[in-house]
């Protein structure tokens, strides 16, 4: 099968939405991981990791299947960064601790 650059960006671009809500649906936002660090860290970031293992895999497995590397850059990409954002806001609300949402 042949890709052209638009084949190609539709793929990067269904397979970072891919990852975009996977991420939706196993994480909490980034500003809630900030606000709840302190007392949520591991937790939150477990779920991150697992987001990341999911939308990989599915890209992983699209990119077989089309034979295109396209749907794995998108959601490599996009796990590197969201679990950059993800690292920020635990690391900014175990140093600035405040008030969490969960007491």
């Amino acid at each position: 099968m042949e890709f052209n650059g638009t084949t190609a960006a539709i793929l990067l671009g269904v397979w970072a939405t891919f990852a975009l809500d996977i991420f939706g649906s196993t994480n909490s936002s980034p500003q809630t991981t900030e606000i709840n660090a302190a007392r949520r860290a591991e937790t939150l970031m477990k779920w991150v990791y697992v987001g990341d293992a999911v939308a990989i895999s599915g890209g992983a497995i699209a990119s077989i299947m089309s034979k295109s590397l396209w749907p794995l850059v998108g959601t490599v990409g996009i796990s590197i960064l969201f679990t950059g954002l993800y690292i920020h806001a635990k690391n900014s609300g175990l140093e600035k601790g405040g008030l969490s949402t969960e007491f």
